[in-house]
């Protein structure tokens, strides 16, 4: 079945590349691209556009609502020289301090780190693309809360942009990570484009060795006839992955076959196989329309639908004669590990937006997004010669979320000249639906269920107006003061295990958070912006309500979970370096009151983990970033850029503590380190463009050790669970044979390092893709191909004239 996949894909390849070699090479300079690490940039200059990056650089929306945040940017030109893409989080594997936990490709459950929080917090960062939220507010976690990534193809991306720290008070408490913005394109001539992407991963680790591969098959079609405008995509992916968990025996006993090794916490930990070795299908599908009532008013509407459908089938490591599972203590890790998931969703996003930038601008948006489908079945556990027919059905089927966003900006005259006053009103509703259904036979799912095992249920509405003034008092200082407004409620909670059923009590806070921030630029080479605000983060319903088991953890809900508030500062001192770079160093510090943290710890006696989430009194994170990026270092059309981050994220109070029976030494967790954060992290990536045809890239990436406990009790790494310090190597060669054919080869991974994030992550993976684009403009005399290539254009242009 493998090798079947993979020759289709490298076929489907071969196919586009052999009917796009009857166009000549022909080429035409391209400016070079940019990364903006720095501050969002001063004013300069009001043009109208709907162009999604502005003459200067600077970000089209950051413009226009005078956001004060730290920015840094990738474009789509970056993306295509110096990044190896499979999925859409992949494009932002370089921005300062940023990581996704993306365990494999078309990973569902890819949790964005940022500068202040780690890997297992996607409700302390936001993700949007356009104008639909991407961030599963509904949990905080890596599971379902992680940003549905694949809702938007690599393809569909004309920027993407990071906005550091809570202080722009349009968004919520929850960007107190980060706001990431993505931003697609709509065409302004016919153009059709197509992609085959293959990847290849040489995997070996423990009992598992095999070739793994991922293609990716993308196409779009789109144009722009006199006012409305329209775009087509659509992606599909096939791959397998490597193993995403192993069966332990939680023992010290070996067995032919096994291999010896410990859990997180040193403990003896023998590994008998290997689970979670997904095969899935993704696909996406988008089409965006829009239309301009006028050049400065345009209003679009996005449809998308996004579907996986993946397999996981167990390796047994026990040598051959073993019974197959005749280890009992690992039985039930075999069980949750063989499952098949269905997932099927559905967004509608709409706005209508001005961009007059004149005395008065306007936005008014609206979303939703549904899981049609979404079923993970499984047997309740292995047997000695099989698995159980018996199982059950976890689902999230009903579980949606809506926004609206009312925004408007006034650009005053007179005496009030300089003053630029955003404001706005926001709502949104987010629910959850979560039954973990038991059934007689799991391959039947729902036909056969026959009792609820547990089930949570509830919603989160949050109603928040917020207004910012943005005032340039001075040719060289501008000052930024906003608040926000909100007010929550949590209701409609129910827990339910077997037949015991729970009605949570309802929840309801209201709060205001200030914002500001101050910018001194002395002359054109230098920024210094001082940034604070508070951010209020409001518990999700899964972190309130959802009583669940995930890969054999059970998760305890907390219907008493109180906001957390975060107070938040930055100096961010930013020097150009000529005309073409620039440098920032960033001082920051974060004091979270009540933070919101899940706690695992194993059930006496077994080797089951239970996590728990509650309110931590006090922590604190600060740090240091630096940041830069220069072009033509040396010799023309070498570029370097990097960042370094260091963070101290400590524990300072936290009264409801206490120690476990299996640790009972460790009485207090003040001076610990904060969960799920590393200490350092470093990027630095060099690309040389010897001519216009060829980008040569070579980056690499380097991250500390996490602790994932409170107390900082797991001192072990190297194993699975543990979450390890990385150091990796990519690199990636471009070439543009002209300007409608281009292949890129690329390495991630080339020094093959081995580590795990809880799960093991991808070895050395080779990838391989082939892009073939044009289109066509209209003229006084009709239409016409771009370009003066002979071959394939000719006999268009023969056929047109026909």
């Amino acid at each position: 079945m493998h090798r079947h996949h993979l020759l289709r894909g490298v076929s489907a390849g071969a196919l586009l590349i052999v009917c796009a070699c009857s166009v000549a090479p022909a080429f035409a300079q391209e400016s070079l691209p940019t990364i903006d690490v720095g501050a969002a940039p001063s004013d300069s200059g009001r043009a109208a556009t709907w162009s999604p990056t502005r003459a200067d650089g600077t970000p089209a929306f950051v413009e226009k609502f005078k956001l004060p945040n730290t920015v840094a940017s990738v474009t789509r030109k970056d993306i295509e020289d110096k990044i190896n893409v499979i999925d859409t989080e992949d494009v932002v594997k370089y921005l300062p301090s940023l990581f996704v936990r993306k365990r494999n490709n078309g990973d569902t459950q890819a949790v964005l780190q940022t500068r202040t929080w780690g890997v297992g917090s996607s409700a302390r960062s936001l993700v949007y693309a356009d104008d639909l939220l991407l961030t599963a507010l509904i949990g905080n976690d890596n599971t379902i809360g992680a940003p549905r990534w694949g809702l938007v193809a690599p393809e569909e991306i004309e920027r993407v942009d990071m906005l550091y720290g809570p202080f722009a008070a349009q968004y919520p408490g929850n960007s107190l990570g980060g706001v990431l913005q993505i931003t697609t394109r709509m065409p302004d001539k016919l153009e059709v484009t197509a992609k085959q992407t293959v990847s290849l991963q040489d995997y070996s680790l423990y009992g598992t060795s095999r070739l793994l591969h991922t293609e990716v098959t993308s196409a779009s079609v789109g144009d722009k006839v006199g006012d409305f405008s329209w775009f087509v995509s659509a992606n599909y992916a096939h791959g397998t992955t490597q193993p995403l968990s192993f069966a332990t025996t939680g023992a010290g006993t070996m067995y032919p076959g096994a291999y010896w090794a410990t859990n997180k916490f040193g403990s003896p930990n023998v590994v008998v196989g290997s689970t979670g070795n997904l095969e899935n299908d993704q696909i996406n599908a988008k089409l965006k329309l829009a239309y301009d009532f006028s050049p400065t008013i345009r209003a679009t509407y996005t449809l998308g639908f996004w579907s996986n459908d993946g397999t996981s089938v167990p390796e047994n490591y026990l040598a051959p004669g073993t019974e197959s599972f005749s280890v009992a203590s690992s039985r039930s890790s075999f069980g949750s590990g063989y499952y098949r998931i269905q997932e099927k969703m559905l967004t509608n996003a709409l706005a209508v937006k001005s961009n007059t930038r004149g005395l008065f601008d306007f936005e008014v948006s609206a979303a939703h997004f549904t899981y049609l489908q979404s079923d993970q079945r499984q047997p309740t556990t292995a047997l000695a010669n099989g698995y159980s027919q018996a199982g059950r059905n976890t689902r999230y089927d009903g579980t949606y979320w809506s926004l609206l966003d009312l925004k408007g900006i006034v650009r005053p005259e007179g005496v009030l000249a300089g003053h630029d006053i955003s404001f706005g009103l926001h709502g949104d509703h987010f629910h959850l639906n979560n039954p973990v259904w038991n059934t007689d036979s799991w391959t039947s799912g729902m036909a056969s269920a026959t009792s609820i095992q547990t089930f949570g249920a509830g919603t989160t509405r949050t109603q928040a107006l917020w207004a910012q003034d943005s005032w340039k008092f001075h040719p060289d200082f501008k000052f930024t003061v906003g608040g926000r407004w909100e007010h929550w409620q949590a209701s409609d909670g129910v827990n339910q295990s077997g037949a015991s059923v729970v009605y949570q009590p309802n929840l309801y806070h209201t709060r205001f958070s200030p914002k500001g921030s101050l910018q001194w630029t002395p002359d054109n080479d230098w920024t210094i912006t001082g940034s604070i605000g508070l951010a209020n983060r409001f518990p999700t319903v899964k972190e309130l309500y959802n009583l669940s088991t995930v890969n054999n953890q059970v998760v305890n809900p907390n219907p008493n979970l109180r906001p957390e508030v975060a107070l938040s500062s930055e100096l961010a001192i930013e020097r150009k370096i000529g005309d073409d770079g620039n440098v920032r160093v960033s001082f920051f510090n974060e004091e979270v009151r009540d933070a919101i943290i899940s706690q695992s710890s194993y059930i006496s006696g077994t080797n089951v983990l239970s996590t728990v989430t509650s309110n931590v009194d006090k922590i604190r994170n600060r740090g240091v970033e630096l940041a830069f990026r220069k072009d033509n270092v040396l010799l023309k059309g070498l570029e370097f850029s990097g960042s370094m981050t260091y963070l101290d994220a400590r524990v300072l109070a936290d009264s409801s503590w206490v120690a476990s029976s299996a640790y009972p030494w460790n009485t207090s967790v003040v001076g610990k380190n904060v969960p799920n954060v590393p200490d350092w992290r470093w990027t630095l990536a060099a690309t040389y463009r010897p001519d216009e045809h060829w980008a040569l890239t070579a980056a690499a990436r380097f991250q500390g050790r996490m602790w994932t406990t409170l107390d900082n009790n797991d001192v072990a790494h190297g194993v699975y669970q543990s979450f390890d310090r990385f150091f990796v190597v990519d690199t990636k060669i471009s070439y543009k044979w002209n300007k409608h054919l281009s292949f890129a080869f690329g390495i991630d991974n080339l020094n093959n390092y081995k580590y795990f994030l809880f799960h093991p992550f991808p070895q050395r993976t080779f990838v391989f893709s082939g892009k073939y684009e044009f289109g066509r403009a209209r003229g006084e005399r009709g239409i016409f191909f771009e370009g003066d290539e002979p071959g394939l254009f000719d006999a268009f242009r023969t056929a047109f004239a026909r």
